[in-house]
């Protein structure tokens, strides 16, 4: 199976990237907890944005990227 934690600080490696694919709604109150942990890049894939979480993002400081992260790594989203 799929390893999986209940949190971003139970992973204890580094993160250069942290995909988002949730409502706004529920991004918004992640943040604090991807800004904690800390990355490279934030990926916040279409629908998980708002004016809201990029505002707070950018408070937090996040390298967001708004943008498909599985296209990004040469994968089609209907494929998988």
């Amino acid at each position: 199976g799929i390893a999986v934690v209940a949190r971003l600080a139970d992973i204890p490696a580094k993160l250069d990237r942290i995909s988002v694919y949730l409502p706004p709604a529920v991004t918004l109150k992640l943040l604090p907890e991807i800004a904690a942990k800390g990355c490279d890049e934030c990926w916040l894939n279409p629908g998980a944005e708002s004016p809201e979480v990029l505002a707070e993002a950018g408070r937090l400081g996040l390298n967001v990227i708004q943008a498909c992260s599985i296209v990004d790594v040469g994968e089609s989203p209907a494929g998988l």
